[in-house]
C-alpha cells in the first residue's frame, strides 16, 4: 500500500501523455472526442504536476498548446472539431462545455496565461450568448451549427438530442464547478454571472426538497449520465461555499444522504446512465465506468473538507481504495492482452469496464477525470489549521509541514507522522477502526490517547521536530452482497476499506482476487 496514490498519480499521467498522437501533431486521436480529451489532459496534467511535481515533456506541452489555439479558432471560441478534417468529423456537442472552462482555468491558474484569460473571457461571452431565458439552449446562436444539415422538417435541436429538456446537467449543470474555479482564478465577473444563473436552474431542477433524484432526471426517456449529475452537485456546493448560501449547500447535502446511496454502490460501482438505460456491458448490466466513481470521491470530499462531516473521509477512501485503485490498468494486466500496442497504450488507465467487476476499460477522458480527483485528495490528504496540524486521510503525502506514510500488513494498519514543524497534531482515526484496537506511540513509546472527536491529538509540547507519532489499528474483515439491476448477485470480502474478493469472477481483467468460501460468514 506504500506510495499507492501518488504512484497511481503518475501511472495515470503518463497514461495521459501516451494518447498524445505523434502521426495527428501530438493530438489525442482515437477516442470520443479530440476536443474533450485534449481538454480534460490540460486540466489533469496541471493538476497532477501542481499537486504531485509531475513533468510535462516541453514538447508536448508546446503541442497541446498549438492544439488548443487551433480548436479555439472559430467564430464561437468554443472548443469545436473544424470542419473539413477528412479523419476526424465535426461533432455539434455541448458536454464539452465544462471542460473548456476547466482548460482556460489550468492554464490563467498554473501557467498565468494572459492568453488563457482573454479566450476563456470570450468561451464565456459565447455560453452567454446562446443560453435561452427558460435555461435551455437558442441553438442556432452558435455559429457551428451552420455547418450540419438537418432533414426536411427536423430542427437542429431534434438532431441534437442534449441541447434542452428537463435534464441540462449534461451540458451546463456540470460546467458550474469549472466556472467557479474559473471565476476564482481571474476574476471575471461574467463567470461568477454565469455560475449564479445556472445554479439558480438546477437548484430548482437537479436536487429536491427530501434529497432524491428529480423524477425527470430518473425517467426512463430522458439520457442522462451520472457523472454529469455529480458534477453539477459539485459545482451547486462549491458555488454555495463561494457565495455564502447554505440553499446550494444544504441541498447538496440532503442529495448525497438520500439520492447518492442509490446512484453510487458502496463497492463503488457506479453506472454510466442515468434514466435512459443506453450502454449494457457483456453481463447485461448497465455499463459501469470508473470515472463516475471519480466524481463520487470528489463529491464527498468536498461535504468532509467543507460541512464538518469528517465520516464523509471514510467515503473517499473506500472508493479509492475499493474502486479507482483496483480499476486501474497496471502491468500486472498486461500479460492476459495479447496485443502489445494496445497493452502499453491501457497501462495506468481507466474507462468504461465489460464487466460489473471486471475487463478493464481505458479512455484519455476517463482517465484525466481520476487523475483530476486523486490530485485533489492527494492535495488534501493534510492542512495546517490554527488549531494544528490535520491528517484527515490515511495516505501517504509529504508538504513543508510533515511526512506520512501509510502501511497495511495482513490485518493491521498503521500511519507514521513525522512533523517538520512544532503544532499540534490532529490524526484522524476511520470510523470503522475499533476505538479498542487503536495504538499511539511516540519515537517507539507507547503514549496515552487522547481523542477530540474523531480525531487522535497530541499537544505541540509533545511534538519537537523530528518526533516519529504511529498510530495503529486493527483492519476488520466483514463480508457484504450486492445484487445488479438485471438479478445478478456479487459477494464481497472486506478487510477495512478494501475489497480483498469478489464472487463469481470468471472474466478477464478482474479488479479484485477471486472469493474463494463464497456464502461462507
Amino acid at each position: 500500500m506504500t506510495d499507492a496514490l501518488q504512484k497511481s498519480l503518475q501511472l495515470g499521467g503518463r497514461h495521459l501523455l501516451g494518447w498524445l498522437n505523434p502521426d495527428r501533431d501530438y493530438l489525442p486521436t482515437g477516442s470520443w472526442c479530440i476536443t474533450h480529451d485534449l481538454a480534460r489532459l490540460w486540466d489533469a496534467l496541471l493538476r497532477l504536476e501542481d499537486a504531485t511535481g509531475f513533468v510535462i515533456p516541453a514538447h508536448l506541452e508546446g503541442a497541446m498548446l498549438k492544439n488548443l489555439h487551433w480548436l479555439c479558432d472559430n467564430p464561437d471560441g468554443l472548443l469545436f472539431v473544424p470542419p473539413g478534417l477528412d479523419w476526424q468529423p465535426p461533432k455539434f456537442e455541448l458536454h464539452t462545455l465544462r471542460e473548456g472552462i476547466l482548460t482556460f482555468n489550468a492554464l490563467a491558474r498554473f501557467r498565468n496565461s494572459r492568453w488563457a484569460r482573454e479566450a476563456g473571457h470570450r468561451y464565456l461571452q459565447t455560453i452567454h450568448r446562446c443560453l435561452a431565458p427558460d435555461g435551455g439552449w437558442d441553438v442556432l446562436k452558435f455559429d457551428y451549427a451552420r455547418h450540419f444539415d438537418v432533414a426536411e422538417g427536423q430542427s437542429l435541436d431534434e438532431v441534437y438530442t442534449h441541447a434542452n429538456g428537463p435534464d441540462l446537467t449534461v451540458s451546463h449543470g456540470r460546467s458550474i464547478e469549472a466556472l467557479v474555479w474559473y471565476y476564482k482564478t481571474t476574476g471575471d465577473q461574467l463567470a461568477l454571472e454565469l455560475a449564479e444563473r445556472l445554479a439558480r436552474h438546477h437548484l430548482a431542477h437537479a436536487t429536491t426538497p427530501d434529497g432524491s433524484v428529480p423524477a425527470a432526471i430518473e425517467d426512463e426517456d430522458n439520457q442522462g449520465d451520472r457523472q454529469s449529475y455529480l458534477y453539477t452537485m459539485c459545482g451547486l456546493f462549491q458555488f454555495g461555499l463561494l457565495t455564502h448560501q447554505c440553499d446550494y449547500t444544504d441541498a447538496v447535502l440532503r442529495t448525497y444522504r438520500k439520492a447518492i446511496p442509490g446512484l453510487v454502490n458502496e463497492c463503488g460501482w457506479v453506472a454510466h446512465d442515468l434514466g435512459q438505460d443506453r450502454f449494457q456491458d457483456e453481463t447485461g448490466n448497465p455499463l459501469a465506468n470508473t470515472e463516475s466513481t471519480g466524481a463520487a470521491a470528489r463529491l464527498a470530499l468536498w461535504l468532509a473538507l467543507h460541512t464538518g462531516h469528517t465520516e464523509y473521509f471514510d467515503d473517499v477512501e473506500r472508493l479509492v481504495r475499493a474502486r479507482l485503485f483496483p480499476g486501474q490498468t497496471t502491468e500486472a494486466d498486461l500479460p492476459g492482452i495479447p496485443d502489445k500496442e494496445v497493452a502499453a497504450r491501457q497501462l495506468g488507465g481507466w474507462g468504461a469496464n465489460r464487466f460489473p467487476h471486471a475487463g478493464k476499460g481505458y479512455n484519455p477522458s476517463g482517465t484525466a477525470e481520476i487523475v483530476h480527483t486523486l490530485a485533489a485528495v492527494y492535495r488534501h490528504v493534510s492542512a495546517r489549521t490554527p488549531a494544528g496540524l490535520f491528517v484527515y486521510m490515511h495516505f501517504d503525502y509529504a508538504d513543508a509541514n510533515l511526512d506520512i506514510t501509510c502501511s497495511r500488513h495482513r490485518d493491521a494498519a498503521k500511519i507514521t507522522v513525522r512533523p517538520r514543524v512544532e503544532d499540534n497534531l490532529l490524526l484522524r482515526v476511520p470510523g470503522w477502526a475499533s476505538r479498542s484496537s487503536l495504538r499511539i506511540t511516540l519515537d517507539g513509546g507507547p503514549v496515552p490517547l487522547r481523542m477530540i472527536g474523531p480525531f487522535a491529538f497530541l499537544p505541540k509540547e509533545m511534538l519537537l521536530v523530528g518526533k516519529e507519532v504511529a498510530l495503529g489499528y486493527d483492519l476488520p474483515v466483514r463480508r457484504t452482497a450486492e445484487v445488479m439491476p438485471r438479478g445478478d448477485r456479487y459477494q464481497f470480502a472486506w478487510r477495512g476499506d478494501e475489497i480483498t474478493g469478489v464472487y463469481p469472477n470468471k472474466w478477464p481483467l478482474p479488479f479484485y482476487p477471486t472469493l474463494e468460501d463464497p456464502d461462507h460468514v
